[in-house]
């Protein structure tokens, strides 16, 4: 019975610290400079650094996410195995 107890509070633990995971957010107007680019065609490297500096925002951005949603999985995992004792 027990058991039972502790596998739905960590899932309702996990289901909480999951809520902030999709964030997707409307379509984005562009201006004329990137439309120029997308129609036009722009040099591989200014693509290359813009991509790699957007990959390493997004990295970074979801690395601190998850370090969050760790920590709050790592208190309520260790809050749920300490033993109760008399």
């Amino acid at each position: 019975m027990m058991g039972g107890r502790v596998v739905g509070l960590v899932a309702a633990a996990a289901l909480m610290a999951s809520v902030g995971i999709a964030n997707a957010k409307g379509p984005v107007k562009l201006t004329d400079a990137q439309l120029d680019k997308v129609t036009a065609g722009a040099s591989n490297t200014s693509v290359n650094v813009a991509a790699t500096q957007q990959l390493n925002t997004l990295l970074a951005a979801n690395t601190q996410q998850l370090n969050n949603q760790l920590a709050i999985f790592n208190a309520f995992s260790t809050f749920l195995t300490t033993p109760i004792l008399p």
